[in-house]
């Protein structure tokens, strides 16, 4: 540690919607840091107005919490996720200009040392900074992308990864793949995990779960799935799997899911009546923390669909809760569950319906997943996650005589930005 003070490390989390995993995470990050035994680092997280309420109480210890105030004007750019001024780089993909956000001010302002973009959301700035792409879904699946929303991720990820003293992500899958298709130096791209979000949430107390399972009339048995109905959650095959199990086995197991409903619910719907198994499926939308703790252990097991992840922290919840997890086999999934779940292809619905039927009927086998999955889990924690990223921030550091330098590039810089 130089200079004889603290080191000032900004966690910029300006998101618009805390109810989704991102903001589950950034919950966990923010009671981690806080409850850090550490004396040479501080950490501010910057949040929206609207979002104070949600993260203050879990901001304490070595944290505070920095509300941005907005207008009307700023949220609707931040809807748009422009949420700063503009700044037109050079797209080396492409090989032509694009338009990407640049700071407001207000870190550089503020003298911070390092900036930390933990949520994908960023902007150019000339201070430290430290990028998390969660994953490059869009590389991977672009046909579940407008072509507005492929070409915002494109040019913003790499104009932050480029500008960041290191790019973080949570699996050495998701690490290959940036290396491959960003061309970043291996040793600039780190593998931090994340761990069980629920370690940041109080537990219900026994009463509290009965009235919680009562208000959902929760069966005795039944599937369960936290999963936005986005198509790459692929609840699709969930839905035709149930249809296997039925029309061959005569097996109607209920499975329930968390999580928003988006227009491709509609679509999900229209398969689930036509293979005649909508009446076994419950959507819940959003619930509460003591609520999604209460699912998760009355649930038989959780069936984790999706076609791609960058990390997959329902797995985690899972393994806390004491849950047997079917996984699909889909990009880090096998390296983040590891020996924990039974896997099946994200694109057979007959392999899903052969692990359903199994872990309906075998205790054994329920119980086995149980403790390989709480195995697995002792790997993980937020407090390992906080330990690496307070390495990360002291090897990315920046001291005042370099940050007023900073400070004025970015005034002059911001002059020729668009507002």
């Amino acid at each position: 540690m130089k200079m004889g003070r603290k080191l000032r490390v900004a966690i910029d989390c300006r998101i618009t919607d805390s109810r989704q995993g991102v903001g589950t995470a950034v919950l966990a990050l923010a009671k981690a840091f806080s409850n850090s035994n550490i004396s040479n680092q501080e950490y501010t997280f910057v949040v929206r107005g609207e979002l104070h309420d949600w993260l203050a109480p879990y901001v304490g210890g070595p944290c505070r919490l920095a509300v941005i105030p907005e207008s009307a004007t700023s949220k609707v750019k931040a809807k748009l996720r422009w949420l700063t001024p503009l700044r037109f780089i050079w797209h080396r993909a492409r090989g032509s200009m694009a338009y990407v956000p640049v700071s407001d001010g207000y870190v550089e302002s503020q003298q911070f040392d390092v900036v930390h973009f933990p949520t994908q959301i960023a902007y150019l700035t000339d201070l430290p900074s430290i990028y998390q792409p969660h994953d490059l879904q869009h590389l991977h699946y672009p046909q579940f992308f407008s072509k507005v929303d492929f070409d915002l991720r494109e040019r913003e990820y790499r104009a932050f990864c480029d500008q960041a003293s290191f790019v973080c992500v949570h699996a050495e899958w998701t690490k290959q793949d940036v290396i491959r298709q960003y061309g970043i130096p291996a040793k600039k791209v780190v593998v931090v995990p994340w761990g069980s979000v629920f370690d940041a949430y109080k537990h219900p107390s026994p009463e509290e779960a009965l009235v919680i399972a009562k208000k959902y009339s929760l069966p005795e048995r039944f599937f369960f799935y936290p999963a936005v109905t986005w198509p790459h959650k692929n609840h699709e095959n969930i839905i035709r799997a149930l249809n296997i199990l039925k029309a061959n086995h005569g097996r109607t197991p209920n499975v329930l899911f968390t999580g928003t409903s988006t227009d491709f619910r509609s679509t999900l719907d229209g398969i689930a009546r036509k293979l005649g198994v909508m009446e076994q499926l419950r959507y819940l939308g959003f619930v509460t923390p003591a609520e999604l703790q209460v699912i998760y252990r009355a649930a038989t097991a959780m069936v984790y669909a999706s076609k791609f992840e960058g990390f997959g922290l329902p797995i985690l919840e899972a393994f806390q809760a004491g849950l047997p997890v079917l996984s699909s086999s889909a990009s880090v999934l096998p390296e983040i569950a590891q020996e924990g779940a039974l896997y099946f292809d994200p694109n057979s619905p007959v392999e899903l319906a052969v692990l359903m039927g199994s872990i309906l009927d075998n205790h054994e086998l329920r119980q086995g997943l149980i403790e390989k999955g709480t195995r697995v889990l002792s790997r993980y924690s937020f407090s390992n996650t906080v330990a690496s990223f307070q390495d990360l921030y002291e090897r990315s550091v920046v001291w005042p005589s370099h940050q007023e330098a900073a400070g004025a590039r970015h005034a002059e810089r911001s002059s020729n930005v668009l507002n």
